[in-house]
C-alpha cells in the first residue's frame, strides 16, 4: 500500500505559489467572514491565514456575530466585495444558526469575480477548494509519481504499483463518489465528468445496494463526514481510495490497507486544501 504524503505535496505547491507572489505588482488579499465562533471554523480559518501569510497574500478575517440576519449578512458581504483592494471574498461555512436556502441567498452576496473558494462555483466556474485539492491529487496519482522508500507519492520519482492504473488508463477506472450530494461531492462529480471521467458512480446510503456500489470502484473518494462509514468489506484490494471525511475519516484503517494508494484523513486531501485556495486566488488577479 502507497499512502499519499498530502504536506509534502502541499509544501511543493505552497513553494511554487510563493515564487509567483512575489514577482506580482498587485498582491492578492483575500477577505474570510467568519460567523460565529465555532471551535473548527476558528481552526481551518487560523490555517487559511497562516498559509496565505507565508505565501504573500494578506489575509483579514471579518468577524460577525452569531444571529444577524440573513439580510444584514447579505449586506456585510456586498461591502467587502466592493472594496477596489479585495480580490478574493469567502464565507466560512457552515453559517452557525442558518438554513440551508438562507445559506445559498447568503453566498450570492459574494462577486463572481471575487469568489475564490468557489462557493458559487456552478456561476462563476471556480472550482471548489476541496475538489480542486481531490483533482490535483488525483492527477499526481495518475501521474504515477512518488517520494521515496518511505512509499509516499510526491510529485518528484515514480511510483511503482502493479496493482495501480496509472496515466491516461487511471482516468478509465470507474470512480465512485460517496456522499455525492453534498457540498464537496456534488461539485467534485461535475469536475471529474468534465475531466473526462465517463464511469462516476454516486452513491449516498439511501442509494440501492450502496455497499456493493462501493465494492465495485477502482477509485474510491468518500465525502460524506462519518467515521468509518466505508469498511474494509466494502474495498476492493488495490483500489485507490481517497478519505475527505471532516473531522473524522469516513475510511477504517483496514480499508485503507486494502488500498493500492490510500489518501488518509489527517494529512491528506486536507493540507492540500489549503494551499488550493492560495492558488485559486492568484486566478482572480
Amino acid at each position: 500500500m502507497t499512502m499519499f504524503d498530502g504536506k509534502n505535496f502541499a509544501n511543493t505547491i505552497e513553494k511554487r505559489i510563493k515564487a509567483r507572489v512575489a514577482v506580482m505588482e498587485k498582491k492578492p488579499k483575500i477577505v474570510s467572514v467568519l460567523v460565529g465562533s465555532d471551535p473548527a471554523s476558528e481552526l481551518y480559518t487560523k490555517l487559511k491565514k497562516q498559509k496565505a501569510e507565508r505565501v504573500g497574500i494578506e489575509f483579514e478575517i471579518v468577524r460577525l456575530d452569531e444571529g444577524m440576519s440573513k439580510k444584514d449578512l447579505q449586506e456585510r458581504i456586498r461591502e467587502i466585495g466592493e472594496r477596489g483592494e479585495v480580490s478574493g471574498v469567502m464565507v466560512q461555512m457552515p453559517i452557525p444558526g442558518i438554513t440551508r436556502e438562507e445559506q445559498e441567498e447568503i453566498l450570492e452576496a459574494i462577486p463572481l469575480a471575487k469568489d475564490v473558494d468557489g462557493l458559487r462555483w456552478e456561476e462563476s466556474g471556480v472550482m471548489p477548494a476541496t475538489g480542486r485539492a481531490i483533482m490535483m491529487i488525483l492527477q499526481n496519482i495518475a501521474d504515477h509519481k512518488i517520494q521515496n522508500s518511505k512509499s509516499q507519492i510526491s510529485n518528484n520519482t515514480q511510483i511503482q504499483n502493479k496493482n495501480n492504473k496509472t496515466g491516461k488508463n487511471f482516468w478509465r477506472q470507474k470512480f465512485v463518489v460517496v456522499g455525492a450530494r453534498g457540498s464537496v461531492g456534488r461539485p467534485l462529480v461535475h469536475y471529474l465528468r468534465e475531466r473526462g471521467v465517463r464511469g462516476v458512480a454516486e452513491v449516498e446510503w439511501d442509494s440501492e445496494e450502496p455497499a456493493r456500489m462501493v465494492l465495485a470502484g477502482e477509485v474510491v473518494i468518500s465525502c460524506v463526514g462519518k467515521m468509518g462509514i466505508v469498511s474494509a468489506e466494502m474495498i476492493a484490494d488495490g483500489a485507490t481510495v481517497i478519505d475527505v471525511g471532516s473531522p473524522v475519516g469516513d475510511i477504517t484503517k483496514e480499508a485503507y490497507e486494502k488500498a493500492s494508494v490510500s489518501v488518509e484523513v489527517p494529512g491528506g486531501v486536507g493540507p492540500v486544501t489549503v494551499v488550493s485556495l492560495m492558488e485559486s486566488s492568484l486566478e482572480r488577479i
